[in-house]
C-alpha cells in the first residue's frame, strides 16, 4: 500500500529530526533525566519541526521502556492534539480544563499539543492560563506557533520556550538525497 513520503519520513525519534540538534538534545536529555517540564513552547516558521517534535516529547515523556530520552510509542489515549486555528474558543478551553483533572488511562502523563497557540480567542487564551498556573502533576502542554507576539506574556512565563530555526539548504538537500537514495 502506498504512503505518502512525508508520512513514511517523518521523524520517529530525536535523532532523526534535521536541522534542530540544539532543541533536539535537551529535550533528549531532560526525558532521560525524568524530569520534563510541565509546559513547552515550541516556536518557528513554518516547516522547522515544532509538531513532529511535540509528537516526540508526547511519546517520549509516556514511553515505559525508555532509552537514552528517545520516543518508544506510549498510549495515544493520553496525547490529546488540539487545532488552535479551528478549536479557538473559550468552550474548548474549558471542556480541555475539565478533561485535564483525569489522571492518563495508561500513560504516565496526559500531554495537550495545542498547535497555533496563538489563533486562540482572549477567552480562550485566559481559561488556558488558569490550569497553566497550577496544572496536575499528570499534565503536559506542548504549545506550538508560528507568531508567539501574539500569545498572552503570562502564559509565555509558564513555558520552557524552543526557537526553531529555519533548516539550511545544504541540511534540507543532504536529507533529500538521503531520502532519495533509500527509496
Amino acid at each position: 500500500m502506498y504512503q505518502a513520503l512525508y508520512r513514511k519520513w517523518r521523524p520517529k525519534s530525536f535523532d532523526d529530526v534535521v536541522g534542530q540538534e540544539p532543541i533536539t538534545t535537551t529535550l533528549r536529555n531532560e526525558i532521560r533525566q525524568g524530569r520534563p517540564a510541565h509546559a513547552y513552547l515550541l516556536m518557528g516558521s513554518r516547516g522547522t519541526g515544532k509538531t513532529t517534535c511535540a509528537k516526540l516529547i508526547a511519546k517520549a515523556v509516556n514511553c515505559l521502556s525508555p532509552v537514552d530520552g528517545s520516543p518508544c510509542g506510549g498510549s495515544v489515549l493520553d496525547v490529546v492534539e488540539i487545532d488552535a486555528a479551528s478549536n479557538n474558543g473559550v468552550d474548548d478551553i474549558r471542556a480541555l480544563r475539565e478533561e485535564a483533572y483525569f489522571l492518563p488511562a495508561a500513560a504516565k502523563y496526559r500531554v495537550y499539543i495545542i498547535d497555533e497557540t496563538h489563533m486562540l480567542s482572549k477567552d480562550a487564551s485566559n481559561a488556558l492560563l488558569k490550569i497553566m498556573e497550577e496544572p496536575p502533576a499528570h499534565v503536559i502542554f506542548i504549545l506550538a506557533t508560528t507568531e508567539v507576539q501574539k500569545m498572552l506574556p503570562t502564559i509565555l512565563s509558564r513555558c520552557q520556550r524552543f526557537d526553531f530555526r529555519r533548516i539550511g539548504a545544504d541540511t534540507i538537500a543532504a536529507r533529500l538525497l538521503y531520502i532519495a537514495g533509500e527509496e
